[in-house]
């Protein structure tokens, strides 16, 4: 009875997630009427990454404050909000890579100015061919860079966060182990939030602004503390 009805919580979350990003990409799509389709779906696909892993960060706060019964409900949403997180912003990266193979619309406003590498390559690397000749890259340290490199280390925890909250992987991992990965959940945020905020002021028509996403950062902030001191107090009680 009990595995029947934690495949339904599974199936009602995934379909909430669904029908959240499509309502919120209904509401915000004609925010990015001046770019392409793809360009606009590679940048909700990134904010609605964004928001989920702060509801990640959320729910472990819930869990301190609602009674114990409701720890295993929380806690079996957080799993499945976070691989839907780790989806979307797999397909963000992917939507960007095939955007910057070719000509994006997207003029990014603090990049360098140098020749870039060619290809998706150019987001990382500048160009370091000289008459004819091949030599290593040399890295693009501009603001739009950086951007890309905080992008490029939130994608690898991502990615092994992702792939680490499938049932087999904790099983292989072990529950101490699988722990202590999953730490690193904030750290994954921190990434993001300030790739996110550097690409606000680069995109040249990008409809955000910072508001748009550190009121988000504000609140995980304030809910996490809050929990830190809940559990502090309980303790010395």
């Amino acid at each position: 009875m009990f595995e029947m009805e934690s495949k339904w919580l599974r199936s009602w979350t995934y379909v909430f997630c669904l029908l959240l990003l499509a309502a919120a990409s209904g509401w915000k799509w004609h925010h990015f009427a001046m770019f392409p389709p793809m360009e606009t779906w590679s940048m909700l696909f990134g904010y609605f990454a964004f928001f989920l892993i702060g509801a990640t960060l959320l729910i472990g706060p819930l869990c301190t404050w609602l009674p114990a019964r409701w720890a295993p409900t929380l806690l079996s949403i957080r799993r499945d909000v976070g691989i839907c997180a780790g989806l979307t912003g797999l397909l963000h990266v992917a939507l960007v890579l095939i955007l910057f193979q070719g000509e994006p619309r997207l003029l990014i406003i603090s990049d360098s100015q140098a020749p870039k590498a060619d290809g998706w390559l150019g987001l990382f690397f500048l160009s370091s061919a000289e008459n004819g000749s091949w030599e290593w890259p040399v890295p693009n340290w501009s603001l739009a860079g950086v951007a890309n490199y905080l992008g490029a280390c939130a994608l690898l925890i991502l990615f092994v966060l992702w792939v680490s909250s499938y049932l087999p992987a904790k099983k292989w991992l072990g529950t101490a182990a699988w722990k202590r990965l999953h730490l690193s959940n904030p750290l994954l945020f921190l990434l993001v939030l300030f790739h996110g905020l550097i690409y606000v002021q680069t995109i040249k028509g990008e409809p955000h602004s910072f508001a748009d996403l550190l009121w988000l950062a504000v609140l995980v902030w304030l809910a996490r503390s809050l929990s830190f001191l809940t559990a502090i107090l309980r303790r010395k009680r």
